[in-house]
C-alpha cells in the first residue's frame, strides 16, 4: 500500500481537460453521460435491473408465478372456508357411517369443499387465458396460468378426498364422483373456451384491447355514439391493411402470425426477441385454440378478399396493470382476513404457495423435451402431481401426533398450501383436451395412471396409523 501511494504521488497530474478526455471515452462507448446525484443512481439501477431481466427473463416470468399462486392460494383456501359446511353428495364421506368400514377407526371424512368449485373455476379461467395468450404479455400470461390456475385447482387435495373416500368404505360412491368431477372440469374447460369466444366459433368480434368493455360500452349506450368513431376506425383499418400488406410483402413470414383481430380495432403485432409464451407455460402450449382461431380467421379473410389479420389484440397495458393491482388487493384481503379471525393456518398456507408453484412450474419446463421418450406422456405434471399426492398425505398422519400448536399448523400447511400448489388439474384437463399428447388411447392411459399413483401413495400413508 505504501508503494503504490508513493507511486500514485509521483504519478504526473493531467489537466483537468485530460482528465476529462478519458473519463469521457468510455462514457460515450458506453451511451449518453448519466445525470448525477440521487436521480442519476435510481435510473443507473432501473437500468441495469430491466438489462438483468432481458437477459434473464425467466427470473421475472418466476416472479409473475409466485405472486399470482399467493392469489390462487387465497381463493382456494377462501372458497374452502365459505362451504366446508355444506354437502356434495358423492363426494362428502364420514368414517364409520357404515359401520363396516375397514379403515373406520382413522376417523377421516372427506369433503370436496377444498377442491370441486375450485377445480371448475380454474379450469374456465385457464380457457379463457390459454384463448388469448398471445393478446398480453408473456410474464402475465404464464403468471395468470400456472400461477393462478394451478394453485387455485388441486389434484392432492381431490386425490386425498377420494382416498378417504374408499377407505370409509363408499367406493362404488368413490368411482362415481371421479368421473363425475372429470367430467365436470372437462365441460368447465370448453365452457371456458366458449366464454372466451364469446360464443362464436372464430375469434370474437367482441375481444378488443380493454378485454371487450369497450364494445360493451358501445352497445350498452347505444348505436349513436358508435356511429362516428366507426368510420374513422374503418378508415383507420384500411389504412393500416395497407401498412401490414406493405410489411407483409418485406417479411414474407405472414403464415407463421397468430391472428386475432375484431371488427373496429386495428390489430397490434409485437416484434420482439423475448420468449415466447409457449416456451414459457406447458399448460399454454398444449392448447392450440389460438391456433385455430388465426388459421380460421385467415380463411375467412381469404374468402373476402381481404389481407391475413397481422397479429393478435393485444390488452391495453392499463387493463394489464389493473390486474396486478387487483390481485395484490386482494392478497392484502386475504392476509387482512387471515390476521384479523385469527386464522394462523391460512397465514403459513399463503407463504408455503409460491415454493409449489415454482417448483411445479419449473418441473413443466422440461415436459416437451421429454415427451416424445414417453410416448406423448408430460411426465413432469405427472411427478408434480404424484409427489403432491404424498406430500399432501404425510400432513394428515404427522399433524394428529404433534401436540403443539404451532408444530400442528405448520404441518398442516404443508399439505393446503405446498401440496395443494404443486399439484394442478388445470394444466392435467388443458394436457387431456389436447391433440398434442397423442391420441384418445394416450390420454386415457395417462388419466389412468396419474389416478393410480395418486392412489398408491395416498392409501398406504394414510392407513400407516389405523
Amino acid at each position: 500500500l505504501r508503494s503504490a501511494s508513493a507511486d500514485w504521488r509521483r504519478a504526473p497530474r493531467l489537466p483537468a481537460a485530460a482528465r476529462w478526455q478519458r473519463c469521457a471515452a468510455p462514457a460515450a462507448a458506453e451511451g449518453p453521460a448519466r445525470p448525477a446525484g440521487m436521480a442519476g443512481a435510481h435510473r443507473r439501477y432501473h437500468h441495469s435491473l430491466v438489462q438483468f431481466f432481458e437477459r434473464c427473463p425467466r427470473v421475472l416470468t418466476a416472479i409473475s408465478v409466485s405472486y399470482f399462486a399467493f392469489l390462487g392460494l387465497s381463493i382456494r383456501v377462501g372458497i374452502d372456508l365459505l362451504l366446508r359446511r355444506l354437502t356434495f353428495g358423492l363426494t362428502t364421506s364420514k368414517s364409520g357411517a357404515l359401520g363396516d368400514g375397514s379403515f373406520r377407526q382413522c376417523r377421516l371424512d372427506s369433503n370436496a369443499a377444498g377442491y370441486f368449485v375450485q377445480n371448475i373455476l380454474g379450469c374456465i379461467l385457464m380457457a379463457v387465458i390459454a384463448r388469448h395468450k398471445g393478446s398480453m404479455n408473456q410474464h402475465l400470461a404464464t403468471g395468470l396460468a400456472s400461477g393462478l390456475c394451478g394453485s387455485l385447482t388441486t389434484w392432492a387435495t381431490w386425490m386425498g378426498d377420494e382416498a378417504i373416500t374408499f377407505m370409509n368404505g363408499f367406493v362404488f360412491e368413490a368411482f362415481v364422483s371421479l368421473i363425475c368431477v372429470l367430467c365436470v372440469c372437462l365441460c368447465s374447460f370448453r365452457f371456458g373456451h366458449f366464454i372466451a369466444g364469446c360464443g362464436m366459433g372464430d375469434e370474437p368480434v367482441c375481444f378488443d384491447e380493454l378485454c371487450g368493455l369497450r364494445g360493451f360500452a358501445r352497445v350498452l349506450f347505444g348505436s349513436a355514439r358508435q356511429t362516428a368513431p366507426a368510420s374513422g376506425s374503418h378508415k383507420d383499418e384500411e389504412e393500416g391493411s395497407e401498412t401490414d400488406g406493405d410489411t407483409e410483402d418485406e417479411s414474407g413470414d405472414d403464415a407463421e402470425r397468430p391472428a386475432g383481430r375484431s371488427s373496429g380495432s386495428i390489430p397490434v403485432g409485437t416484434a420482439t426477441t423475448e420468449p415466447d409464451v409457449d416456451s414459457l407455460d406447458w399448460g399454454l402450449a398444449v392448447d392450440e385454440t389460438q391456433k385455430e382461431d388465426s388459421r380460421r380467421m385467415a380463411e375467412i379473410a381469404a374468402e373476402e378478399g381481404l389481407p391475413p389479420p397481422a397479429g393478435p389484440i393485444m390488452l391495453s397495458p392499463a387493463l394489464q396493470a389493473f390486474i396486478v393491482l387487483t390481485a395484490f388487493c386482494l392478497i392484502i384481503l386475504y392476509i387482512g382476513l387471515c390476521a384479523g379471525l385469527d386464522y394462523d393456518l391460512g397465514l403459513l398456507d399463503l407463504a408455503y404457495s409460491w415454493v409449489g408453484a415454482l417448483l411445479r412450474w419449473y418441473l413443466s419446463l422440461y415436459n416437451a423435451q421429454y415427451q416424445k421418450a414417453f410416448y406423448g406422456v408430460p411426465v413432469f405434471t405427472l411427478v408434480a402431481n404424484t409427489l403432491a399426492c404424498v406430500c399432501n398425505a404425510f400432513p394428515a398422519v404427522l399433524a394428529q401426533r404433534e401436540t403443539h400448536y404451532a408444530g400442528r399448523i405448520a404441518i398442516e400447511a404443508v399439505s393446503t398450501g405446498f401440496a395443494g400448489c404443486l399439484s394442478t388439474v388445470s394444466t392435467l384437463i388443458s394436457e387431456l383436451q389436447s391433440d398434442a399428447i397423442g391420441g384418445l388411447r394416450v390420454r386415457i392411459f395417462y388419466f389412468l395412471i396419474s389416478f393410480g399413483l395418486a392412489m398408491a401413495v395416498e392409501l398406504p400413508i394414510l392407513t400407516a396409523h389405523c
